[in-house]
């Protein structure tokens, strides 16, 4: 009996030991792991701070072409390619410049509006509308009734502001040109239709009215949703605010869920896949000067304190991403890839995401426009006669 007891309790002894032992090592291992975990976030967080505030001192041309458009050409921004309009036709174009598509057409004022991997050109007061990709032509539209405002969707669905005397129409198209919805505004009852916005997944329009009652303004901004959830609501109509003593001419949808108006000193911000509802209502105190976005944020610049002016950038959620002061004076202002370019005619100041200035400089000769190419250092400069790639150093 005694000795059978002896070997039992020697055998409990070695299992706790054994289960110690265990313990002790998986403890270990876990730590280990937390340690190699920490070392690399802090890696990444310091390799973040050194491209936060890397600057470069000089800048190189790698290559140059000529240009063939003449001076009366615009230019956007389209994915990694640029895009031409003009009065006669459309072009889109490479990094190398190498032609991608190109189409001709006849229009007094075109008007451009870029969704994602879509992108529509008007005739502003006209009747003709064309609708392209990547690729190249994917339809066309004509109204039948003078065109004020286009925005297109991710996969090519158009919205059309139309002129109709006492009525506003905002009518959407499929890219073969048909006709899809068709709403009518009353200017007596709904207001004046400053602007719309079409979501990236065609499914909600936002649109800002400008009413005027008894000699005061007030503004209406208002979401139709053209989705079977809208098919509940009276004329598709599912959220709406009344501002009163303000005018919000601007709003913009950034992706299929998030959408900004912008006013007299106010951003409003909207989220939402059905329905959308308020997230934040933020007021800018300064005189608002230049306001513009991309599909994460939006930027305000107001009348600077201790310099020129002020810059503000907020995420769609209306948090301000930072804010800083420049002394540049400016006709362009826009995101571009990962930075925020602002320059004139022989000017430019390059920003990045964090708004730390990395690079400043002159052209000798004045510039048309300037996109980003890749990262931080690649660009591409349009002067008169031709288009210059340079390279920061």
């Amino acid at each position: 009996m005694n000795i059978q007891l002896v070997k039992k309790n020697n055998v409990d002894q070695d299992m706790m030991s054994y289960e110690k032992n265990l313990r002790q090592h998986k403890l270990k291992t876990a730590g280990m792991v937390v340690a190699v975990i920490a070392i690399i976030g802090l890696c990444l967080y310091g390799i973040k701070i050194s491209l936060d505030h890397r600057s470069y001192t000089t800048c190189e041309v790698v290559r140059s072409f000529d240009r063939s458009d003449t001076i009366t050409t615009k230019y956007t921004e389209f994915l990694s390619y640029v895009i031409k309009y003009s009065k006669d036709g459309i072009s889109c174009v490479d990094s190398e410049n190498n032609l991608v598509w190109s189409q001709t057409y006849n229009m007094q004022d075109p008007v451009i509006n870029v969704c994602q991997d879509s992108l529509a050109i008007a005739d502003r007061n006209g009747t003709d509308v064309m609708i392209f990709n990547q690729t190249g032509m994917q339809g066309q539209v004509q109204t039948l009734l003078p065109i004020r405002q286009i925005s297109v969707s991710q996969q090519g669905v158009l919205a059309v502001l139309l002129e109709d005397g006492d009525t506003s129409r905002v009518n959407l198209y499929a890219k073969d040109g048909s006709q899809i919805v068709e709403s009518k505004f009353e200017l007596s009852e709904t207001g004046y239709p400053l602007r719309i916005a079409l979501s990236a997944d065609a499914t909600k329009l936002a649109v800002s009215f400008l009413q005027v009652q008894n000699g005061s303004i007030s503004s209406c901004v208002a979401f139709y949703n053209f989705d079977s959830v809208g098919e509940n609501y009276e004329d598709h109509l599912v959220a709406s605010k009344i501002l009163q003593g303000t005018v919000m001419p601007d709003v913009q949808y950034t992706d299929s869920t998030h959408c900004f108006f912008a006013g007299a000193g106010e951003l409003l911000f909207f989220e939402g896949t059905q329905i959308p509802e308020e997230t934040a209502d933020v007021t800018i105190e300064q005189k608002i000067l230049s306001i513009f976005s991309s599909s994460k944020y939006v930027g305000v610049v107001t009348e600077g304190e201790e310099k020129s002016y002020t810059l503000q950038v907020y995420n769609m959620q209306g948090k301000q991403e930072f804010r800083t002061e420049f002394d540049q004076d400016y006709t362009t202002l826009k995101f571009s890839g990962n930075n925020i370019l602002i320059y004139n005619d022989f000017e430019y100041t390059m920003m990045n995401h964090a708004g730390n200035i990395f690079f400043e400089g002159t052209f000798e000769e004045s510039i048309s426009d300037l996109y980003t190419l890749s990262g931080n250092n690649r660009y591409m400069v349009l002067h008169a006669g031709r288009t210059d790639q340079i390279r920061l150093k």
